[in-house]
């Protein structure tokens, strides 16, 4: 599955190296992007247990997730279907 979360206190370079110091330590999630601009983190996760373990890591380091966009792909025959929804925290 894949997220894009808007994050609190992502303002530099720093933070974005914190974020990936900590998260690397998650087995299960893959950071696509980290954009400074946008406060936005996107990743790959396995599940929701995965999720939640990010979540919590970014809270317990400064940077809380305030608002998440999920994308949950389906495989149908034949094609790739993509079901999205966001949630604010």
């Amino acid at each position: 599955m894949r997220a894009l979360a808007k994050i609190k206190n992502l303002e530099s370079d720093t933070c974005k190296h914190i974020i990936v110091r900590n998260l690397s330590r998650i087995l299960d999630i893959r950071i696509l992007d980290i954009d400074i601009e946008t406060r936005t983190l996107s990743f790959l996760y396995q599940n929701n247990s995965t999720f939640a373990k990010v979540k919590r890591e970014l809270f317990h380091i400064g940077f809380p997730i305030t608002q998440c966009t999920y994308q949950e792909s389906k495989q149908r025959t034949g094609h790739v279907q993509y079901m999205e929804s966001t949630v604010a925290f």
